[in-house]
């Protein structure tokens, strides 16, 4: 498995999940699918078969010479237009979905990336820690800065879980395939105060609230007032929606 070696990218070798990450897509030939992180095309063929255009990023040189003689037809077509580059450090191209099997450790700043995006559906494999701290709620262990903060941009679906033979290499954990809807779930008046604030909260996540909005106004110069009833939670206590409304109510 040379081929592989060094890029952190497991290739999806499962027929089936391929076929049901397509059809979560809802592709048609109208669409035009961003794909970052092609690998050897195995997703990329199916994506082809239902989508009108589809449009891949890849870093790794070696899979862009594959590709490009894998799915020279398209190519020529026009179907299939591959980018050789670091997804992160370019400009995405006008796409409609989104469906990939990102390279897990760039998982985080590649999702924000994409909800700052315009995009009707995204379909993304992702590790399963990665995924249930997307969807996480108040209470539970994987609660944390990305469960808050992505609910400002998305709503997002955990809608199939993938064991680890599914790869090659095979990943230490199993994964799990995330439907993501550009449909905010919270609605933020000054998003970049609402992200520095929950990032600080979290960053301090096992003091009271109390304590860390005082250095959170303190750090930033503005006022928040906390309820006494809030005072003494824990971040991982406090819902999504709370933590916009006292965003919301910093005075500057």
């Amino acid at each position: 498995m040379k081929l592989f070696k060094g890029k952190s990218q497991h290739i999806l070798v499962d027929r089936g999940v391929l076929r049901r990450i397509t059809r979560y897509a809802e592709l048609s030939a109208d669409d035009a699918v961003l794909e970052v992180g092609c690998g050897t095309g195995n997703l990329t063929a199916y994506l082809l078969r239902k989508a009108g255009k589809v449009i891949g990023i890849e870093i790794d040189s070696r899979m862009v010479e594959l590709l490009k003689r894998k799915f020279s037809g398209f190519i020529e077509g026009g179907r299939f237009e591959i980018i050789h580059a670091d997804a992160l450090r370019i400009d995405f191209p006008r796409f409609d979905k989104f469906v990939s099997n990102i390279p897990y450790k760039i998982s985080s700043p590649l999702t924000f990336k994409l909800l700052k995006s315009r995009f009707q559906i995204a379909v993304v494999m992702y590790q399963m820690e990665f995924a249930r701290r997307l969807v996480a709620r108040p209470g539970s262990k994987d609660y944390g800065r990305l469960s808050v903060v992505a609910r400002s941009y998305c709503r997002a679906e955990i809608v199939e879980s993938v064991p680890r033979w599914a790869f090659i290499p095979r990943p230490k954990v199993n994964s799990a395939i995330v439907k993501l809807y550009p449909e905010p779930e919270l609605k933020v008046e000054n998003r970049e105060l609402f992200e520095d604030f929950v990032t600080f909260l979290f960053s301090r996540r096992r003091k009271k609230l109390g304590k860390s909005v005082e250095e959170f106004c303190k750090l930033k110069g503005v006022t928040i007032d906390l309820p006494e009833r809030l005072r003494d939670l824990r971040p991982e206590q406090v819902s999504p929606e709370t933590f916009a409304e006292l965003s919301d109510s910093a005075v500057i």
